[in-house]
């Protein structure tokens, strides 16, 4: 399952069995593009694009660069790039947003940072409903699995294509 290999940017097509929380751990560096009907928790650093037709939650340790593209999100670490929420996101108080945000309902508490432009409801009801197609045609591309490429906290890069990407 695992093996050496020196690719980056690889696509991921993580699919999400019912009650699987996908998760990046604490250490993995992982570029590229996720896609999930699942939960995923993010405790490492991705870079590149997560879509989840459920919940994200990106704990205090982890980071995310690029865009994120959700149903539902919890954000208590750090995003630098689009978010696309189409139900709620909470940002926490030690979360932080360096970009646009789309969403219905937002909730923000005490001490979260924010910079970027913000846009709600019916302002951002063409940027939602893209995002639902989106995730809808990437369902539809995910016949076949790809690999991902894992750069964990060893600094060794690893092979895989399973569901639950982790690195303990």
């Amino acid at each position: 399952m695992f093996g050496s290999s020196k690719s980056r940017g690889s696509n991921i097509r993580a699919m999400a069995v019912k009650n699987v929380l996908n998760t990046i751990a604490e250490g993995t560096v992982l570029e590229g593009k996720i896609t999930t009907k699942g939960d995923i928790r993010v405790e490492g650093r991705v870079i590149g694009t997560i879509t989840c037709d459920a919940k994200l939650v990106i704990g205090e340790r982890g980071s995310v660069e690029g865009i994120v593209d959700a149903r539902n999100a919890y954000i208590a670490g750090k995003v630098k790039g689009q978010v696309v929420v189409r139900e709620l996101l909470q940002l926490q108080e030690k979360g932080q947003i360096n970009g646009d945000i789309f969403t219905q309902k937002l909730s923000v508490q005490v001490g979260a940072i924010f910079t970027g432009n913000c846009r709600m409801g019916q302002d951002a009801k063409a940027m939602l409903a893209e995002s639902q197609s989106r995730f809808d045609s990437a369902e539809s591309d995910r016949k076949a699995p790809k690999k991902v490429s894992l750069n964990g906290h060893n600094g060794v890069e690893e092979q895989a294509s399973n569901v639950s990407l982790v690195n303990e």
